[in-house]
């Protein structure tokens, strides 16, 4: 019968520390009686709330952190239009540019008077060094073997200067032109054993002038497909 007491009285205190030491409570949580008082879990790891208990509230790590709104990246700059850079212009091809004026057509046997013909020769002349690079030009004036040498040589220089002064006045740069004369040297007609206007006629080849450009002239080129 002792035994038997024993064992109902060992019965009564379990059931009495049971209710004697219930689980403590934080507002909202069911929580062991303890010092760190940690939240009562569930099997599954889910923390116990109370009748308290109210969205929002938080204890130790019951509930999950609020999530933080991201913001949604900025959009990627539209790329910049990509620009084909101009071809580059034609580069001028230096050269020099000698030609040959018949000056017949430019002045009266033994003058230095441009005619009518002569001027519109050099009219064409201004045009086309108008639309032109160039570094010089450059007259050389000659004659025929009538007359002295002296006299040959003036005149030729003279039919020079006044080519020059006409392109000038036409808005050639005068100081891109240079005259000078070769009289009667370097002849090119043949004619012998003639004399008066015959002479003068046979000897029309020796009377011209030459006209050298030098410089850079402007090419053009076709773009490419």
């Amino acid at each position: 019968m002792k035994s038997r007491s024993f064992l109902n009285l060992g019965a009564a205190a379990l059931v009495a520390a049971f209710y004697v030491s219930p689980a403590a409570a934080v507002d909202g949580y069911v929580t062991q009686r303890d010092n760190n008082q940690q939240p009562v879990r569930t099997r599954y790891g889910e923390c116990v709330h109370d009748g308290q208990w109210q969205s929002g509230m938080h204890y130790a790590d019951c509930e999950p952190a609020a999530a933080v709104p991201v913001a949604a990246p900025a959009p990627a700059p539209k790329p910049e239009p990509v620009v084909e850079a101009p071809a580059p212009a034609p580069q001028p091809i230096p050269q020099n540019v000698p030609f040959r004026l018949a000056t017949e057509t430019f002045f009266d046997f033994d003058k230095a008077v441009l005619t009518p013909e002569g001027q519109a020769v050099l009219d064409d002349v201004a045009k086309r060094l108008g639309v032109s690079q160039y570094d010089s030009l450059s007259i050389v004036g000659h004659t025929d073997r009538i007359g002295t040498p002296q006299y040959n040589q003036k005149l030729s220089e003279r039919r020079a200067n006044a080519m020059r002064d006409y392109l000038v006045a036409k808005g050639v740069a005068p100081e891109k032109i240079s005259t000078s004369g070769l009289g009667e040297a370097n002849p090119t007609a043949q004619c012998t054993n003639l004399r008066g206007a015959r002479l003068i006629a046979c000897l029309q080849p020796d009377r011209f002038a030459e006209m050298t450009v030098a410089g850079t002239v402007q090419v053009s080129v076709a773009p490419s497909n």
